[in-house]
């Protein structure tokens, strides 16, 4: 009886445990299959509030903002003809210069010796030439001598010849006058012969005098270079030498630049390039610029004619009208150029540009993003800046986004309100309308 009471026992012990984690089970599937569910809400999607204006094309004239900087075409690097001391320095950096002003005085002391001696070797040539006139005129006067004692000698053989026949003289004076006619004869020909070469003597002379000339013309043209001269008004841009320095031909000795020629070389946009060129002359868009409070009117002279390397752009190069104030050559400045006027351009607000050549349009409550070509900037009436584009896409009075979105794609749903201004400052950032608004803006999205 004991036995069977006691296993009875261990029965329950083992069996209520199990019954009541089922019963805890069962519950909880119960509890969780009952629990109220939340009513789902259908995913609307998102409308954006945006700006836009109606497009206007007209005929607009584009202004750039460029940044060049000045230079000179006629900067020039003096250097040391000769090989001498410096005596004098007249000027120092940044001084004005006048043409012909003394600026460098070099030791002229080689200078004048070599000098004195190519005037010596051009006297002595003259004395030569002289002389060699002088000797062919004696040689034309003893030339009548000499055929007279040839005639003379000619006669005494003759007599002799005769003599001879006669038995009345010796063979030894017969053959001592005919050498007498024979070295007459050769003197003649001696004489005739140096009057004949008279001129390729002379010719020869007188080219060693050319030649000598030619020396003492350059010994002076050293002498003269050692006084280094202004080559036109300007300024002095850079020193290289003291008094007491030596230099050697070719070293340099001052850097200047003239006044005259003074322009600046700005780097011009591929996508302005056209504009230019299809202007009929560009010579006749104008530029200003302000550097030191000073107003300085340019105007297009010329577009380089290479570029260089890793430059996106071809330089152009601006002249100067108003010589009343002198920019150093070196210096940037900021230049405002004015472009011809572009039919079918529309003015936008800077705001209403994505990237560089993309704006946004509205069609049916959508955005569709437009490919548009930038051609400058200008000013609008109220004299806010507008960025002028031009597209064949945009027709008149489409809707054109003015406001900047982070998120702006073809195909975003937008809600537009027109703006009133051309300002960017004027209208909001970004204005966006979401379904976790207000219950007021709930509903207009339902709408």
């Amino acid at each position: 009886m004991s036995n069977t009471t006691t296993s009875k026992v261990n029965h329950l012990k083992w069996v209520l445990p199990i019954v009541i984690i089922g019963v805890a089970i069962a519950t909880f599937v119960i509890l969780k299959m009952n629990k109220p569910q939340a009513p789902s809400r259908p995913v609307q999607e998102k409308i954006w509030s945006v700006r836009t204006i109606a497009a206007e094309p007209g005929i607009h004239q584009p202004s750039l903002k460029l940044y060049g900087k000045v230079e000179s075409p006629r900067m020039s690097k003096v250097t040391a003809a000769v090989t001498a001391f410096v005596g004098a320095v007249h000027i120092d950096e940044g001084n004005a210069i006048s043409p012909n002003q003394l600026l460098i005085q070099l030791d002229d002391s080689d200078a004048k010796l070599l000098v004195t001696q190519r005037q010596a070797d051009v006297d002595n040539y003259v004395a030569q030439v002289e002389t060699e006139k002088v000797r062919h005129n004696a040689d034309l006067k003893a030339l009548k001598i000499e055929k007279n004692l040839q005639q003379l000698s000619y006669k005494t053989v003759k007599r002799y010849e005769n003599l001879i026949k006669r038995k009345l003289t010796s063979q030894e004076k017969l053959d001592a006058s005919r050498r007498d006619y024979q070295q007459q004869a050769l003197a003649l020909t001696q004489r005739e012969q140096s009057i004949a070469d008279h001129p390729n003597r002379l010719r020869q002379l007188e080219s060693q005098l050319l030649r000598a000339n030619s020396l003492l013309d350059a010994a002076k043209l050293d002498l003269s270079r050692t006084q280094i001269k202004a080559p036109y008004s300007g300024r002095v841009a850079s020193l290289s030498v003291a008094p007491g320095d030596r230099v050697r031909s070719g070293d340099p000795l001052l850097g200047l630049y003239s006044l005259d020629r003074l322009e600046i070389r700005a780097q011009i946009p591929n996508r302005i390039l056209p504009i230019l060129r299809a202007s009929k002359s560009a010579q006749g868009i104008i530029a200003n610029g302000q550097i030191d409070g000073e107003v300085i009117s340019l105007r297009l002279d010329r577009i380089a004619a290479e570029v260089n390397n890793g430059r996106a752009g071809v330089d152009g190069l601006f002249s100067i009208q108003n010589q009343a104030y002198f920019p150093e050559p070196g210096r940037s400045i900021e230049i405002n150029v004015s472009l011809p006027g572009v039919e079918q351009a529309i003015p936008l607000p800077p705001m209403a540009l994505y990237g560089l050549d993309r704006i946004y349009r509205v069609v049916d409550e959508r955005l569709e993003a437009i490919q548009v070509n930038r051609i400058g900037d200008s000013i609008d009436f109220q004299g806010n800046p507008v960025v002028l584009v031009t597209s064949n896409q945009i027709q008149p009075n489409d809707r054109l986004v003015t406001t900047q979105l982070p998120n702006a794609i073809t195909g975003l749903r937008v809600k537009e309100f027109s703006s009133s201004t051309a300002n960017p400052a004027a209208e909001p950032i970004l204005a966006k309308q979401s379904n976790q608004s207000s219950p007021a803006n709930k509903g207009s999205v339902n709408e």
